[in-house]
């Protein structure tokens, strides 16, 4: 029984909770990018094709390159994410608002905890490269296992972050985590909700 309740929970596609991370991440990417770029603008000139030359190019910028192509991936994806969401969000359900809570100031501990701390670090030696890509990995596995993956600083761009307490038609009370593009919600509105994980919804006006 509950086994059945938890495949009928609508969540995002790994897919979906990559291009997330990744813009989340995208404010850093750019910094690395930019820094490594900097640091080793000495060795940005043509010098052969050979094995020495392409271990030279991925110590200095084998991580810059990576990261662009993630950070390309990532806008993308979430783009054709997003707009995947605004179609299906009409299936969801509507709900009434009884409180809520801004979330939006979540995205700067994000930055200052998650982001700032890697700005620091020197990416030209293969340790600093393999642990950068190893704590990555680590916070990857945290963020899409919980609340994070809707805590964006991009997305705060164009979307809002609530957490909501609401009553549904026959009722009951729930809470969640809605992002949505009205920047207001207000209390006893009717809003439409879809969800994409526990506890995390796409949310909308009712129409």
């Amino acid at each position: 029984m509950n086994k059945a309740k938890r495949d009928k929970v609508n969540k995002l596609r790994k897919e979906a909770q990559f291009v997330l991370f990744a813009t989340s991440y995208l404010p850093l990417f750019v910094l690395i990018i930019l820094k490594q770029i900097s640091e080793n603008y000495s060795y940005f000139h043509w010098g052969g094709l050979d094995f020495n030359a392409i271990i030279l190019f991925m110590q200095k910028f084998g991580l810059s390159t990576m990261l662009l192509i993630i950070s390309l991936i990532g806008i993308a994806g979430c783009k054709l994410l997003f707009e995947n969401l605004e179609r299906l969000s009409p299936n969801g359900e509507n709900v009434t608002v009884c409180n809520i809570d801004n979330k939006n100031s979540e995205s700067i501990g994000y930055i200052a905890t998650y982001i700032v701390p890697f700005l620091f670090q020197s990416f030209n030696g293969w340790y600093e490269l393999i642990a950068l890509f190893f704590l990555l990995v680590i916070i990857y596995r945290i963020y899409i296992n919980s609340n994070l993956i809707l805590i964006n600083p991009i997305l705060s761009f164009k979307y809002s972050l609530f957490e909501i307490e609401y009553k549904q038609q026959n009722g009951k009370l729930k809470n969640g985590l809605i992002i949505t593009k009205d920047r207001r919600l207000e209390e006893d509105s009717i809003i439409k909700i879809y969800e994409i994980g526990f506890k995390l919804f796409y949310g909308r006006n009712k129409q």
